[in-house]
């Protein structure tokens, strides 16, 4: 069985630059898919509770505690720390997946340099902007990397690649402070 590290841990970068790893609530994911009017029913379901569908496909919309990605064309997932119900909706497939995924935040100033070293893609501020997300793989697991804040970077990650993705970011940090709990 593979042992599972205790977090946050805390290393740097081969730049010897500070990232932490840490697990967050994640709270409640609820993902809402549609065909035809998509763009109108998501709206008017995301405006009765205070949101809006993001205007493009890497753009997130924060309110609070709630985060909406527009992750294909007709498909939305929203993050919230309670439970919202969209069962009034109309012509809206709604599916919760709050099991089905686990939450990381890197944090730090080595939080993009480590991200770059392990998916293809630049996360560098000019090129990835805050509020910006995207949907990757890493390590052969496909992900979302959301960008709240500077220096902060949240990966949803599928639940049961929780463990294997956290030691693969944790192998890349020198100097880690982490200890293994679990069966080693």
């Amino acid at each position: 069985m593979a042992s599972r590290l205790e977090l946050p841990v805390g290393g740097a970068t081969s730049h010897d630059r500070d990232v932490t790893i840490n697990e967050i609530e994640l709270g409640y994911l609820t993902q809402l898919a549609g065909w035809g009017k998509f763009d109108e029913r998501a709206n008017e379901a995301l405006r009765a509770k205070g949101l809006a569908l993001p205007d493009g496909y890497r753009l997130s919309v924060h309110r609070g505690s709630t985060t909406v990605w527009r992750i294909a064309p007709d498909r939305v997932l929203v993050r919230s720390d309670t439970a919202l119900s969209f069962e009034s909706a109309t012509d809206l497939a709604v599916l919760d997946l709050s099991d089905s995924r686990v939450c990381l935040m890197l944090e730090g100033p080595g939080a993009s340099g480590l991200l770059s070293r392990v998916a293809s893609l630049d996360f560098s501020d000019m090129a990835f902007d805050i509020g910006s997300f995207a949907q990757t793989a890493i390590h052969h697991v496909s992900v979302l990397i959301d960008h709240p804040g500077p220096d902060q970077f949240a990966i949803l990650i599928p639940t049961t690649y929780a463990t294997s993705l956290t030691s693969y970011f944790a192998d890349h940090l020198i100097g880690r402070e982490a200890t293994k709990s679990g069966n080693g």
